[in-house]
């Protein structure tokens, strides 16, 4: 098919004289021309001449392929206008199905996914246990919203309501601490006072004194049991020089209750006016006097209970 097209082609170029053996020729004597220099005037006349003798060539040419060749483009436009017409009319069709065939496709997807993440819940119902409280809108969490997160999304939920949990814990365990903590102090306290021990306070460190034994109320409350038996039994021995207990009111308080006599029995005519903070001391004091009502119901004791913490907490602060 291409010979026979270029036959046909060559024979309408040959009508023209535009042959392989008259381009051969135009090489030959054309080629080898070259103007001499800007003053070669015959060089440059004899080059501008057989330029024109080319240019008709080369426009003869054009004119004869193009108007071989307008058959060819119009079938070629009709083969194309063809194919549109025919592709349009078969892809409506293919499409109607691929619409058919995507929808199926779409939901075998869905149930595939959805059966990894039916999969995935028990593991995810197993991780929320005892995260209730930290974690959004968690009593309406049902199974569907919790298979409605990637994994990416999941894991970023339980690591925030893991450490709000944690932090919580950690809360807990320090107020827990400090409650205990200020409970030993106000009980070691006591038991100070009741054996005549006083508290003095220098550069606002506050320590509880008697003879030449002395320790802080930080060292008090932190000491451990073992420490605290040790310390409770030297004071209960230690002996208050009598010129110690004439010039502290506070100790002389304690030492008059621990003896079970009165206070002018053991001042003896000191008439010093009692600071404020020795009042508060006293106060304190009498308030940790106040005997247990004697409670039977269980709510009533759970309220007591509560009371006493905070009454508690009040003494500490006012032997502060």
């Amino acid at each position: 098919m291409k010979d026979k097209a270029e036959n046909i082609i060559t024979t309408e170029l040959a009508k023209q004289n535009v042959t392989e053996a008259v381009i051969a020729k135009l090489k030959t004597d054309y080629l080898p021309l070259k103007i001499n220099g800007i003053e070669d005037k015959a060089g440059y006349k004899k080059v501008h001449d057989a330029r024109i003798v080319c240019r008709d060539h080369r426009t003869l040419t054009e004119k004869i392929c193009k108007k071989g060749r307008e058959d060819a483009v119009k079938i070629q436009k009709d083969w194309i206008a063809k194919e549109k017409e025919v592709v349009a009319q078969i892809s409506e069709i293919e499409q109607y199905l691929k619409k058919q065939e995507d929808s199926i496709d779409a939901e075998k997807e869905a149930i595939k996914i959805r059966a990894e993440k039916l999969l995935k819940l028990p593991g995810r119902k197993e991780q929320v246990k005892g995260l209730d409280g930290f974690i959004c809108n968690f009593d309406t969490m049902t199974d569907e919203i919790i298979m409605s997160y990637d994994d990416t999304q999941w894991q970023l939920t339980i690591s925030d309501a893991q450490t709000r949990k944690l932090a919580k814990m950690q809360r807990d365990i320090d107020d827990a601490n400090k409650t205990a903590r200020l409970n030993r102090l106000t009980e070691r306290t006591n038991i100070l006072y009741a054996v005549a021990v006083s508290m003095r306070s220098t550069n606002g460190r506050k320590e509880f004194v008697k003879g030449d034994i002395h320790y802080s109320e930080d060292e008090i409350a932190d000491m451990t049991q073992e420490q605290w038996d040790k310390i409770c039994s030297e004071f209960k021995s230690a002996v208050i020089p009598e010129l110690c207990i004439a010039s502290s009111f506070s100790g002389a308080v304690a030492y008059s209750n621990a003896l079970g006599k009165n206070m002018r029995d053991v001042v003896k005519g000191n008439k010093s006016e009692v600071s404020d903070e020795e009042k508060l001391f006293n106060y304190a004091t009498s308030l940790e006097k106040v005997e247990w009502p004697g409670l039977k119901s269980k709510e009533a004791t759970e309220i007591f209970n509560k009371a006493q913490e905070k009454l508690n907490e009040a003494i500490h602060i006012l032997r502060k």
